[in-house]
């Protein structure tokens, strides 16, 4: 290639993002960093929309607007005059000309570093962007991850210098072959929706920690496992739980892991009794500490066990959504959540349809709230793509990593409403096989599809879950009521069996009659009929759905753009009628 096809290659070049692709950062990098000390990246970048790519493109992640002969070059983007921009953030929030906007956008600032130790190892973390992330330092690019919802890693040891110049771009195009689809029913929030830290590190760290109540040991023994960053065997780990008196080492192996089991009489998690403890591990020069729960959800026949008592899940769904900014919430916004919740007389959440921020578990395991939590495999997916069963099989890793030693996750859940085919079957196996292959500790769950033709929960993966959940809507989508008595005089599953989605459109203050479709009383009727048939024949109710959320499908003037069926506004301060239903039903009926 001489110089003048190179100089156009930028345009020429149908296939020119492949020169920015390097292997995607995925959950073999995670690492550990929760009460980390951390040094936060948070606040104003400079940003702007790239409908053409052309920052990527034309490679432009360098300050550099000169020659080789330090002359000054026309440049197509001008780091230092970019529109400034919150970061976490979602650039649908900014302006109202970027609302629908998807595509790539780039994210850029400067940061300056100091080293602290001779052999510090710095890492980039970033809890999540949405879909596809790159990041360059200093003109180089260092990661690229794919999946809108879970946190990824970047080494930065060996390019830091003492001023540094961040660009980060973010593509939120949707796609065929991605995790959620082309096709879902929220809103597709682009940007760095959750915070960007560094991390300094010794040599060798702890990567990885998992401290649990032994299942099936009466409460008496707690496991933990422990992952450094590289196979050093011989590595005195040490682990103490002070409250509880247990202070005991173990050497790693030559993978440069360990497994430590010891007795102990733990006060049990519960929703009544969150008890929380202070684990701390340190090995070398590395010291870690968590707030750990320890609790048993396990099945047995069609019960659901926590510590041991049948426990029936008073739940509800929600999305992820603030008022004002979009993906990203305020930890006050996700107590509004829980408080709401309460309020409801819930024990259990089913945060939808896609992991939440991790401060959700954090705070639910302070506040005392059950947890189901899920990757966006949602409606229709190209099953037999091997990149897309990949890309779920990294995000399913990733969520569980980042959250399973929260007592408050109770469900992993693997899919939403997906067609009964053999390939999505074989799609869901595999997933729930990296459920159980990283965590013995919990159910698998997803939420299946109900055979018209029978009547029945009759979907296949029904054989391979631990509780059995299905989403229906009589009273809404069906206008009958008694489909539901139907379905679960005809599901015959020797598993607990859960609604993990019913309810009914309605617009906050819109009144009138019982059966006139978005008004709170029609939805209030729905959700007394509903409850008539499901009373005492579930384990598990999570109606659709605690607020209101923006959803460009939904077209309907009584809709406006966003999903009606709440049972609080959009805004999370208007209750319509059937919040209180719900309410009276789980404080007064349910006593579990």
């Amino acid at each position: 290639m001489n110089k003048m096809e190179k100089d156009y290659d930028n345009i020429l070049n149908l296939d020119f993002d492949r020169k920015n692709w390097i292997p995607l950062t995925t959950a073999a990098d995670f690492i550990f960093t929760d009460n980390r000390k951390r040094e936060s990246l948070n606040g104003e970048w400079g940003f702007t929309p790239d409908v053409f790519q052309t920052v990527t493109r034309k490679q432009l992640f360098s300050l550099s607007d000169r020659d080789n002969k330090g002359r000054y070059v026309p440049m197509d983007l001008d780091f230092t005059r970019m529109e400034q921009v919150p970061v976490p953030g979602c650039w649908n929030c900014i302006r109202d000309q970027y609302w629908y906007y998807e595509g790539e956008s780039v994210y850029a600032r400067t940061f300056i570093y100091e080293k602290e130790k001779e052999d510090e190892r710095v890492f980039l973390r970033i809890g999540a962007a949405n879909y596809e992330c790159r990041i360059w330092v200093n003109g180089k690019l260092r990661a690229r991850h794919q999946g809108g919802f879970t946190p990824f890693y970047a080494e930065l040891t060996d390019e830091l210098v003492q001023e540094n110049h961040l660009v980060i771009t973010v593509n939120n195009r949707r796609e065929l072959e991605q995790i959620p689809s082309m096709n879902y029913d929220w809103f597709n929030y682009g940007g760095i929706t959750r915070s960007v830290d560094l991390f300094r590190l010794p040599p060798v760290f702890i990567k990885d920690f998992f401290c649990y109540l032994m299942p099936n040991t009466n409460f008496e023994k707690i496991e933990m496992k422990i992952k450094l960053s590289s196979e050093a065997a011989g590595q005195i780990c040490r682990f103490s739980i002070a409250e509880l008196g247990i202070n005991e080492q173990v050497s790693t192996d030559e993978r440069g892991e360990a497994v430590l089991r010891v007795s102990a009489h733990p006060e049990l998690w519960s929703p009544q009794n969150p008890r929380l403890y202070t684990v701390a591990l340190s090995c070398g020069k590395d010291r870690i500490e968590d707030l750990i729960g320890f609790r048993e959800i396990r099945i047995q026949g069609k019960q659901i066990l926590l510590n041991g008592q049948e426990i029936f899940l008073k739940g509800v769904c929600c999305h992820e959504e603030s008022r004002d900014g979009g993906r990203t919430l305020s930890d006050d916004e996700r107590m509004d959540i829980i408080n709401t919740a309460k309020e409801m007389g819930c024990n259990a959440l089913r945060l939808a349809h896609y992991p939440h921020s991790e401060r959700m578990s954090q705070l639910a395991d302070r506040h005392g709230l059950l947890l189901w939590e899920e990757i966006p495999v949602y409606w229709a997916v190209d099953f037999s793509n091997e990149e897309t069963l990949l890309n779920a099989q990294n995000q399913m890793r990733e969520l569980i990593m980042r959250d399973k030693n929260r007592a408050s996750v109770i469900i992993w859940g693997v899919g939403n409403e997906n067609p009964d085919t053999q390939e999505r079957l074989n799609f869901m196996k595999q997933l729930i096989d990296i459920c159980r292959e990283y965590d013995q500790t919990r159910p698998v769950s997803a939420a299946c599809l109900v055979d018209v033709d029978t009547m029945s929960v009759k979907d296949r993966l029904t054989e391979f879950v631990d509780l059995v959940a299905f989403n229906e809507y009589y009273g809404w989508y069906y206008r009958d009521y008694e489909g539901i008595d139907e379905i679960l005089n005809n599901t015959a599953v020797d598993k607990p069996l859960a609604i993990t989605e019913t309810g009914a459109g309605a617009k906050t203050g819109h009144h009138g009659g019982a059966e006139e479709l978005f008004t709170e009383e029609h939805q209030e009727k729905v959700y007394r009929k509903q409850l008539e048939y499901i009373d005492g024949r579930l384990q598990g109710f999570f109606p659709w759905i605690l607020f209101d959320f923006v959803s460009p499908v939904r077209k309907h003037p009584m809709q406006g753009g966003k999903n009606s069926k709440g049972l609080v506004d959009l805004d999370k301060d208007r209750k319509k009628k059937a919040f209180y239903v719900m309410q009276e039903y789980y404080r007064e009926k349910l006593h579990k």
